[in-house]
């Protein structure tokens, strides 16, 4: 395949060309680039490979080590179908049943989009809460707080520690245009559950480990960078039942998911009494 000339190359990219133009009076394959045994690759099989801004040689170039390829991987298939005769029809048949999988999980996905509700109701979620409550323990604790990064280098500390210590809510204007300019990471009175791995990203460990946070004191730290206040407006130790704001997205899933297995079975349902009533099928 190393011996082929650029004319010879050009001569298949002017090919591909006309292909490209819609000229469908000549044959769909034409003459062959290459061969393997009994397969065969036609200009048609490589459309499309090169574009228009391509040059002629880096074509040249792409075309020759595509059909180069193409001949090294017809041989090394060959050779495994020679020498695996017994394995060839065990993996045509699992490549068949993959095949049917995938066209069912289109299909599934496509008729769910079309006809599944994810609209729950509230009551619903808080409903399948009430009655499996003991499905939802928390792994670690969890909480909802407000907290304030503010590097060492930046004056005004003892301000910000002040509105923290006195009340949150009152302040919570004055903290906002102090924290913009001040710090470099903050939040407060946030309605969204943290749980360890959540607070992690966040702040260092070494503010919450060993239960640290299981208080409504102002919680204080500093390291070489930064100064932390952290003050939490609620927590859940571990071990507890989680609230229900904490795992409202869980249940929806978990509903959403069993919908979704009674749609589907309910249209297979519909779909099996059907093609019998047609006689679309039959049990002999």
């Amino acid at each position: 395949m190393k011996n082929f000339h650029a004319s010879a190359i050009t001569g298949w990219l002017l090919l591909l060309t006309a292909f490209g133009c819609g000229n469908r009076n000549q044959s769909p394959a034409g003459e062959p680039l290459a061969r393997v045994y009994d397969q065969y690759l036609y200009a048609e099989d490589i459309k499309g490979l090169t574009g228009e801004d391509t040059s002629p040689e880096d074509s040249a170039a792409i075309v020759r080590e595509y059909i180069d390829n193409w001949v090294r991987h017809q041989l090394v298939l060959r050779v495994a179908e020679s020498n695996l005769p017994q394995q060839l029809e065990d993996i045509e048949k699992q490549a068949e049943d993959y095949k049917e999988s995938l066209l069912i999980y289109a299909y599934e996905r496509r008729w769910l989009a079309e006809n599944l509700d994810t609209l729950i109701a509230e009551d619903t979620l808080k409903s399948y809460f009430d009655r499996n409550r003991k499905d939802f323990t928390l792994k670690s604790d969890i909480y909802r707080l407000s907290y304030a990064v503010m590097p060492v280098a930046v004056s005004g500390y003892d301000t910000l520690r002040n509105w923290f210590v006195k009340d949150i809510s009152k302040y919570r204007n004055e903290l906002e245009s102090f924290s913009l300019t001040h710090c470099t990471n903050y939040v407060y009175e946030s309605q969204t559950w943290l749980d360890e791995a959540s607070l992690f990203r966040l702040l260092p460990l070494s503010l919450y480990e060993n239960g640290r946070l299981r208080s409504n004191q102002v919680v204080e730290m500093a390291d070489e960078n930064n100064r932390y206040l952290v003050k939490v407006h609620e927590y859940v130790v571990g071990g507890n039942p989680a609230p229900f704001d904490y795992v409202r997205e869980d249940i929806r899933r978990i509903l959403i998911n069993k919908q979704k297995l009674d749609v589907l079975k309910s249209n297979y349902a519909r779909m099996y009494e059907d093609a019998m009533q047609r006689n679309n099928a039959e049990i002999y």
